[in-house]
């Protein structure tokens, strides 16, 4: 893929939208953030929630497309995603939970709960408390609350390669998983009334939202070679157009699949088209992931020591700066070396 494309820049915002969405309840700030008001049909780190989920789609087919075999394919996810993984779940087990559990050492490692905790180095159930830590936070006990949307990215990654083994091309096996997912959506309770954990074919608000999302990305990859510019920047303005009308109306069904359908291809459209974006040094890498894993926990530590007391704009720019150095030495120390295995001399697509 080329390198003329704004990707980076998008899931490193993405990133940070999710971190300035938790600084206002891990502060224990009254209300939502500006953004979110504005926003009215998601909250600021749902939009960043959104912009990952369709990134993810239409980059993670590609992948798909350009692996020698499942295996490959499967292979080249694990290196992406766990070896960061791995490591800060290491850390806040082995170092942050030491570091401010209320529990004497000895109580703290002898906890089952501390161990149960590595069970989050899996990806595929996240847990949230370690024992004795930030228990007096607003966010009380919560280590990593971002972690919550990962399960749901790996079963994207799981159906993905399921669809690759059925019959058909990948057009059309993505171009019925939207349709598949979007005609759940129409249908699905309403989040109010019904709860996020309401399941509806055994998926649950979260699993419908963020997977038509991903498959609406995974269809327009499917499809790249039949769109040329001029089709893209047609659609970019369409998908803007209906998020427009998705605005205005009032909260209910068509409000949400209209928001949820548009905001993936106006997303890839900026991210393939939108020249006026900045670009991210090279050099610098990808810091996206990073900052997904590092944000929560290092603002948490932040409240333990009282640092949302300066106000919410030192708070905001103190949790910004201390992540991305995060994600920095995350990229630089483990992600780019996992990539060195994970692409085997190919060129990196994700």
């Amino acid at each position: 893929m080329s390198k003329d494309n704004r990707f980076d820049i998008l899931r490193l915002f993405a990133a940070w939208l999710v971190l300035f969405n938790h600084a206002y309840p891990l502060a224990g700030l009254a209300g939502a953030d500006p953004l979110t008001l504005w926003l009215k049909i998601d909250t600021s780190g749902g939009l960043g929630v959104a912009i990952f989920f369709a990134v993810s789609g239409y980059l993670v087919t590609i992948s798909l497309q350009n692996s020698r075999s499942l295996e490959d394919f499967l292979r080249r996810r694990v290196l992406r995603i766990y070896p960061a993984l791995v490591a800060v779940t290491l850390i806040c087990m082995l170092v942050l939970g030491p570091l401010v559990t209320t529990l004497p050492l000895r109580g703290y490692f002898s906890s089952g709960a501390s161990w149960n905790y590595l069970e989050t180095a899996t990806g595929l159930k996240i847990i949230y408390a370690l024992p004795g830590v930030f228990e007096g936070n607003p966010a009380r006990g919560a280590v990593n609350g971002s972690l919550w949307s990962l399960p749901i990215e790996l079963r994207c990654y799981i159906a993905l390669a399921v669809l690759s083994l059925l019959p058909l091309s990948i057009r059309i096996k993505a171009l019925l998983a939207v349709g598949v997912l979007s005609m759940l959506m129409m249908a699905r309770p309403l989040v109010p009334p019904a709860s996020v954990a309401t399941p509806f074919f055994e998926l649950d608000y979260y699993d419908t939202k963020l997977g038509l999302m991903f498959a609406i990305g995974a269809s327009l990859a499917a499809w790249r070679e039949r769109l040329n510019p001029l089709a893209w920047h047609a659609m970019g303005v369409m998908a803007l157009l209906v998020l427009v009308v998705a605005w205005v109306l009032p909260f209910g069904v068509p409000q949400l699949f209209l928001y949820t359908a548009a905001i993936p291809v106006f997303i890839l459209w900026l991210a393939l088209y939108g020249k006026f974006l900045p670009q991210l040094p090279q050099r610098m890498g990808d810091w996206s992931y990073g900052t997904y894993l590092y944000a929560f926990p290092i603002q948490q530590l932040l409240t333990q020591y009282q640092a949302h007391t300066l106000g919410t704009a030192a708070y905001v720019l103190l949790g910004t700066a201390l992540t991305f150095v995060c994600a920095a030495c995350s990229w630089h120390f483990i992600e780019k070396p996992a990539i060195r295995f994970k692409y085997a001399g190919k060129a990196a697509t994700h």
